[in-house]
């Protein structure tokens, strides 16, 4: 079903976790420490990493980090409440999501089933290429070009750009985007949508001028704003 990664220094959560995901029956590894934790991913091909932000060694932003420089695996952060700027941080690192400690069991069981059920093609079309410019967003292959540029997007904002390239020039809602990349129980929150529309426009450089924010509806890929 899934092979899931749990680094957490609590061995209490770390247990509890366990249990309820083995219950389910997911494979679990767990790692007390950021040592651990690269070790293991290291060793094994995960589906899922429930990374902990604050940790012995390396934090969790760092661990993020290095994990999102070798792998598009999708990371649930774990965060305490005053963790309001690691949290932030680890979503700019490339964090897919997060729950906040204290969380319920059936919410944090919820987020993986979200995450580990996605499918990342976008859409069904005839397309698989979409150009703008020097801007190349190829479905088939999955990759995003400037001029000859690779761009490392993480999954999460390759299928935002992917589904927004497949609507291109029509304005995108929130909830479908929330939807078709993170779930149905997703819908109304757009503040995820705020923080990833955000970390692509940067990745984006000059053409992320081309996402537009519609107040009140959504988002928008225009093909000629540019040109």
């Amino acid at each position: 079903m899934g092979n899931i990664l749990i680094v957490e220094d609590d061995p209490n959560i770390r247990k509890l976790v366990r249990v309820n995901l083995v219950k389910r029956g997911y494979t679990v590894s767990e790692a007390e420490d950021s040592h651990k934790a690269i070790s293991l991913f290291q060793e094994v091909p995960f589906d899922l990493v429930l990374l902990d932000l604050v940790l012995p060694g390396l934090s969790g932003v760092d661990i993020c980090k290095w994990i999102r420089d070798r792998s598009d695996v999708p990371i649930i952060i774990l965060s305490a409440r005053l963790e309001e700027d690691l949290k932030v941080a680890a979503l700019d690192a490339g964090a897919d999501d997060y729950v906040t400690k204290p969380f319920g069991q059936e919410e944090l069981l919820a987020r993986v089933r979200a995450f580990l059920r996605r499918s990342y093609t976008a859409a069904v079309t005839n397309e698989s290429k979409i150009q703008i410019g020097d801007l190349s967003i190829d479905l088939e292959a999955r990759r995003v070009l400037i001029g000859e540029n690779d761009l490392h997007l993480t999954r999460t904002e390759y299928s935002i750009l992917a589904i927004l390239a497949l609507r291109l020039d029509a304005i995108v809602s929130h909830n479908e985007l929330l939807t078709q990349v993170w779930g149905p129980e997703y819908r109304g929150s757009n503040h995820y949508l705020h923080t990833y529309l955000g970390r692509l426009r940067k990745k984006l450089d000059a053409y992320g001028d081309l996402l537009e924010t519609v107040p009140g509806m959504g988002y928008n890929l225009h093909s000629k704003k540019m040109f």
